[in-house]
């Protein structure tokens, strides 16, 4: 009953172990166990060393053990004065009890009792079994028929399953199929837009190189090669002008030499003049006189004429630069009428003012571009949902139809498994009719959806194309427009430059002029310096009257002579050193202006080249516009060719699910091996032969078990 601290118990046994070393009890063990456990609802449960036994096995065990609750060995409680008290036919019993006979004559009259219920239920078996077995051949009937309508449903299935298994499996490979395309498309498309991407970095890298040479032969142009060229010019002119020095210093040397020839002749005989002069006349000293101041008139003469010849060399040195600086002028026009001509020739094919506007109209159309494949994009989306709803309409419609089809040839309804009727037919036509209906309404709304779309789309497409050609021609266009501007800037160069020759020229003409007008006077100073001659001559050559002066212009003439012949030979070695120093001056000239011409045409080819390089990047950057710009159409061909690819796919897809949603209502049905032609030719060979099976009692399938096994028993 448990207590404060314990809980109740929930069951009570008992258990008494007997000795059975003389086998007591039919038992081979040599302890006999019995133990008798009470729960609380009431139920007890027997156990024999261990084993669950039921009352009846434990009462008949300890019976063969001569243990007999009502035996003469247990005395209950009250028994023996019952015994006393009974009667003499009861004590008989009793008495029969003790010996142990009474347990067989009980056995006995079980036994018989029991027998006598055998043959009564032999004779009502016998009578079930009659009518059992007249049953069972009927249901045996009944179940093989139904076996055999249940064996042409599963081949029917299987041949279903098998079908739409093989072309599940078929759309799987068209799906995959799809697939790899697509993936081969995408590979495709990322290949050449790599190509794509490395082509606009070379025609950018292409532009700046272009660029960089632009204005490296602008700026060279402009500066080196003008200071190289006027470098080349000043050597020119001062070589010109040392040359016409030397020239003058060479001819002065011979003059002086000529000169120091002829006193150094002429003193022997001056010295014998004036030897004559004194033994003739005493007036040879106011003669000398004379003759001494036009010889001084004549040496300032001889230094106008020297001043003179130095004006007329640098005069031919300017003129000199005055051809140079001309000749260049007119090299400098030529070019700038070449560029101009060019210019001309390039702007004809032009459609904008300027690259300005280029830019303004280049942007306008990647606005639109970006616009149009965005809607173009869209299209695209909503072309793959309409596909997908057109595929889901045909599978709907397919399904349907092959629902009216099928729905002739059965008898049980795939769906509640009842008994197919008139009306559960046509409720069946009627349901597929509408949906049918409704389907074919759906795929023509969006077959025209999808019309309008694939046209919409096909029409954004072709302008986008165009958009891309006029992209293509305006980028053209802003490199002849770059080109333009870079002659343009070689033309201001060349103005500027032209323009610096043109002030040079007129302050070297000015220089000219006035050294014109300076050496204009030569013939005058050449009559003078003649006249001075004849003088002296005159003087030399007179009467004896004056002797005198004769004589004293004779001294001092010889002494001048003496004089002169000792200035001059100074002079000529003077001349000599400035002859030597001039030509080695020329020589560094020479050699500076060789030199000079060298890195002239030394610039001059490398800007030919720079040119040359230029242009032919400017060639290599259209070109590589141009299949640039193809490989964009390609990249977009490819594109279209993917959202094709994606429509189909979706399609197949739709189509692949449809398959296995209808496969879905097969599960756990084995699938038949074979081609298509063998699994159609099966399917309809089983259901021509389901269909002439005629009525079913699928009931027989689900009772013939029990029927059987409660025949088996009766008839066992």
């Amino acid at each position: 009953m448990g207590s404060k601290y314990a809980k109740p118990a929930k069951e009570a046994s008992v258990e008494i172990v007997f000795d059975n070393a003389n086998n007591t009890f039919n038992m081979e063990h040599p302890e006999v166990s019995l133990k008798r456990i009470v729960r609380h609802n009431g139920q007890s449960i027997y156990k024999l060393n261990d084993e669950t036994r039921t009352r009846g096995e434990i009462m008949e065990i300890l019976a063969h053990a001569g243990i007999d609750p009502y035996g003469y060995n247990l005395v209950l409680q009250g028994q023996i004065q019952s015994i006393v008290k009974t009667h003499p036919e009861e004590r008989r019993k009793i008495i029969e009890e003790v010996a142990g006979i009474s347990i067989y004559e009980m056995r006995k009259e079980k036994s018989l009792k029991e027998l006598e219920k055998t043959d009564q239920r032999l004779k009502e078996i016998s009578t079930i079994l009659r009518e059992r077995t007249s049953f069972m051949r009927n249901l045996e009937k009944e179940r093989a028929q139904a076996l055999r309508y249940k064996e042409f449903k599963t081949t029917i299935s299987r041949c279903k399953v098998s079908i739409l298994s093989r072309k599940i499996q078929d759309k799987d490979k068209e799906v995959q199929s799809t697939k790899k395309s697509i993936e081969e498309k995408i590979a495709q498309k990322d290949k050449k837009k790599s190509i794509s991407e490395k082509m606009q970095e070379e025609i950018e890298k292409n532009q700046e190189e272009i660029t960089r040479i632009t204005k490296h032969v602008q700026r060279s142009t402009g500066v080196e090669q003008e200071s190289l060229r006027t470098q080349i010019s000043n050597l020119k002119a001062e070589t010109e002008g040392l040359r016409v020095r030397k020239e003058s210093y060479e001819n002065r040397r011979d003059e002086i030499e000529r000169r120091i020839q002829e006193m150094e002749k002429s003193i022997p005989e001056n010295k014998m003049e004036i030897e004559e002069l004194r033994k003739e006349s005493p007036l040879v000293a106011q003669k000398q006189n004379e003759l001494q101041k036009k010889k001084k008139e004549l040496q300032e003469l001889e230094e106008e004429k020297k001043k003179i010849y130095s004006l007329k060399t640098e005069l031919s040195s300017i003129k000199e630069r005055i051809k140079d600086k001309e000749n260049h002028l007119a090299g400098i026009a030529s070019q700038s009428d070449s560029i101009i001509k060019r210019i001309e020739e390039i702007s004809g094919e032009l459609n904008f003012e300027n690259i300005e506007l280029c830019k303004k109209e280049l942007s306008k159309l990647k606005s639109q571009i970006s616009k149009i494949t965005s809607e173009i994009t869209l299209l695209s989306e909503k072309e793959l949902s309409l596909s997908k709803q057109i595929s889901s309409a045909e599978t709907t419609i397919l399904h349907a139809e092959k629902m009216k089809f099928q729905i002739e040839g059965i008898d049980i309804c795939p769906l509640c498994q009842n008994k197919m009727t008139e009306s559960h037919r046509s409720h069946v036509h009627t349901d597929s009719e509408t949906k049918i209906s409704e389907a074919k309404k759906i795929l023509d709304d969006c077959a025209n959806a999808l019309t309008n779309t694939i046209e919409k789309r096909n029409a954004l497409q072709s302008e986008l194309a165009s958009l891309n050609s006029k992209i293509s021609k305006i980028d053209s266009e802003m490199i002849t427009h770059n080109i333009i501007s870079d002659k343009k800037s070689q033309i201001k160069a060349l103005l500027e430059q032209e323009g610096q020759l043109k002030q040079d020229i007129k302050v070297i003409t000015s220089r000219r002029d006035s050294l014109q007008a300076q050496t204009s006077d030569t013939s005058r100073i050449d009559e003078k310096y003649s006249s001075k001659i004849m003088e002296i001559e005159e003087i030399s050559s007179r009467t004896e009257e004056d002797l005198d002066r004769t004589l004293m212009f004779k001294e001092r003439e010889l002494e001048k002579i003496t004089e002169v012949v000792k200035l001059s030979k100074r002079d000529l070695s003077e001349i000599d050193e400035d002859i030597r120093e001039i030509y080695e001056t020329i020589e560094n000239k020479a050699e500076i202006l060789e030199k000079k011409e060298i890195e002239d045409k030394e610039l001059s080819e490398k800007f030919k080249q720079m040119f040359a390089q230029r242009d032919k990047l400017q060639e290599f950057v259209q070109d590589k516009s141009y299949e640039l710009s193809n490989l964009q159409n390609e990249i977009r061909q490819i594109e279209d060719q993917i959202n094709f690819l994606n429509i189909g796919n979706a399609r197949l897809s739709a189509e692949k699910e449809a398959l296995e949603m209808e496969i879905g209502e097969f599960s756990g049905i084995e699938i038949i091996k074979g081609n298509m032609e063998f699994l159609e030719d099966r399917l309809k060979k089983a259901q021509e032969a389901f269909r002439s099976i005629g009525p079913i009692n699928m009931r027989a399938l689900e009772v013939y078990e029990n029927v059987k096994e409660e025949y088996d028993k009766i008839y066992e």
